[in-house]
């Protein structure tokens, strides 16, 4: 940190672009109280007891009512998004109808796939000795399969990164204004080319035209404010977690050697980079009601961060926080969050990057970074390496 900077870092200060193993600093703000107050009046929630305890209060919610009209507004059709922006009854019964969906077994049938598409998308650079790879590589493969599980068609995947880009880092405000409504428009012609078939289709849009809830159809409208969410997601975080794990990896090939010779090792190294790397840093919350939390008192109306990364780094939790370990007997990170709001599609997740990391060794073994290029060391609300600039033996 530079001298005009605090000594120990805050949860305002801490993740800041181009700092390389960010989590370095993060697990100093556990040289503090548990929850602190934030310079904007709200509460800063750090370790695992305290985060954990606040996600599972009923009387915390995903976010007060005016932040919900002012990013439906932007983030969708003026209305929440599911299950997002739902809580209480509401969103249990939106994730009785998600969660089975992508349960564990129906993501690990997608292995074979994930691996085939792995491996075509590698032909297309092996043969160079070098590739940015976060373009060529950890943003088109869980974007494509996810785009296969909707039923999209692969055509329409620039098109989808685009708007994507558009609400998670605009090119400029003219991007993040057009981004939202052309995904509406583009959803109710794709619910409308449906409606016209015998079948919607054995996919999950098509799943949803057909579900129930409650005894209930759903509209059209949950159908696009379901699919609005899961396109935002599911076209970006696996991409910033991968990015963050080979970054490290290509910067530690001691480690890196131990997956290559053994890899079934590699579910418990994704498990413990999740942790280190924490790619979606933190979440918001409301207060809906008094309670005390880390000795702090926290009023109906107040505002919550909660830091996923910070509760990953508790000393208490983990020891040596700061070493990666694929060794850890335990490992009860929160990387995809906690609570009512836990990640959707963790277990998806999972195992596109077991497989991505698994055939990336068998193809290109020796990646390292590129000494004339500098990596895009993003570490603000999603972390992620972008660009990640590669060389390796030419195959």
């Amino acid at each position: 940190m530079s001298a005009d900077e605090p000594t120990t870092p805050t949860p305002d200060t801490v993740y800041r672009a181009g700092v390389v193993d960010v989590f370095r600093d993060v697990a100093r703000l556990h040289e503090g109280p548990p929850v602190v107050r934030r310079a904007d009046g709200g509460a800063a929630v750090l370790t695992m007891d305290a985060v954990r305890a606040v996600t599972k209060r009923r009387d915390v919610h995903s976010m007060d009512p005016v932040s919900v009209e002012m990013i439906s507004q932007v983030m969708g059709a003026g209305r929440p998004l599911i299950p997002l922006m739902l809580d209480g009854d509401e969103h249990t019964k939106y994730r009785r109808l998600l969660d089975p969906l992508f349960a564990p077994a129906k993501m690990r049938a997608l292995e074979s796939d994930i691996a085939e598409l792995a491996h075509a998308l590698i032909d297309d650079f092996a043969a160079s000795g070098e590739v940015e790879l976060f373009g060529a590589f950890c943003e088109p493969l869980p974007s494509q399969i996810f785009l296969r599980l909707l039923g999209l068609p692969a055509s329409d995947l620039d098109f989808l990164l685009w708007f994507k880009n558009g609400i998670i880092r605009p090119d400029d405000e003219e991007h993040r204004a057009a981004a939202s409504p052309k995904l509406i428009e583009y959803l109710y012609a794709e619910l409308d080319r449906r409606a016209a078939l015998d079948h919607p289709g054995d996919d999950l849009i098509g799943g949803f035209m057909t579900a129930e809830v409650d005894g209930h159809g759903l509209t059209r409208e949950d159908v696009i404010d379901i699919t609005f969410l899961l396109i935002m997601a599911g076209l970006d975080t696996v991409a910033a977690s991968l990015s963050c794990m080979i970054d490290w990896l290509a910067r530690n090939p001691e480690q890196r050697q131990r997956l290559i010779d053994d890899p079934e090792l590699t579910p418990a190294a994704v498990e413990e980079l999740m942790r280190v790397m924490t790619p979606v840093v933190g979440g918001g919350r409301h207060a809906v009601g008094d309670f005390v939390i880390g000795g702090v008192e926290i009023h109906a109306g107040d505002a919550l961060g909660v830091s996923w990364a910070a509760a990953n780094m508790d000393p208490t939790i983990f020891e040596d926080p700061t070493r990666v370990d694929f060794d850890r007997a335990s490992n009860p990170h929160i990387a995809f969050a906690s609570g009512f709001h836990r990640c959707l599609g963790s277990h998806l997740a999972r195992v596109e990057l077991w497989t991505a990391l698994n055939v990336l060794h068998d193809r290109i073994p020796d990646y390292r970074i590129d000494p004339d290029a500098i990596p895009g060391y993003n570490n603000t609300a999603i972390r992620t390496v972008d660009p990640l600039p590669l060389r390796f033996t030419p195959r």
